[in-house]
C-alpha cells in the first residue's frame, strides 16, 4: 500500500498491529530521508489520532512513546502538541504509575505525562 500522507500511515500501523519499533521503521521507509519529523507534526498528528474515541489508544500512544525516546520527535515537538489551542483533554501531571521511573522523574525540571501511557520529560 503506498502512503499519502503521515494520518494515513498511522491509520495504517494502527489497523496492522505494528509494534512500535516497526511502526519506526515503516515510517522512515514511507518519508524521504531529508524529511524532519518536527516539520511534519508527527507528535501532533500522533496525540490527534491517540485521542480520537472514548479513550486514549494505547497502541498509538505507545508509537509516540517510542518517537519520543528514540530522537525522532523533539521534547518541544510533543510540548508544542499538547498545549496548542484546544489542548489535549487527557494531559495530567505526573502519577505514580506512569512509565517513567521515580529516579528519571526526580532529574526532571518539566514534566508532562499523557494519559498515563506517554511521560516527556526535560531534563
Amino acid at each position: 500500500m503506498k502512503v499519502v500522507n503521515l494520518k494515513q500511515a498511522i491509520l495504517q500501523a494502527w489497523k496492522e498491529r505494528w509494534s512500535d519499533y516497526q511502526w519506526a521503521i515503516n515510517m522512515k521507509k514511507f518519508f524521504p530521508k531529508g524529511a524532519t519529523w518536527d516539520i511534519l507534526n508527527l507528535a501532533d498528528a500522533l496525540l490527534e489520532q491517540a485521542m480520537i474515541g472514548p479513550s486514549p489508544n494505547p497502541l498509538i500512544l505507545s508509537y509516540l512513546k517510542y518517537a519520543i525516546s528514540s530522537q525522532m520527535v523533539s521534547y518541544s515537538s510533543v510540548l508544542t502538541a499538547i498545549s496548542k489551542p484546544g489542548g489535549h483533554p487527557c494531559v495530567r501531571p505526573p502519577q505514580p504509575r506512569s512509565s517513567l521511573t521515580s529516579e528519571e522523574l526526580s532529574r526532571c525540571k518539566v514534566c508532562v505525562c499523557v494519559c498515563v501511557c506517554v511521560c516527556v520529560c526535560i531534563l
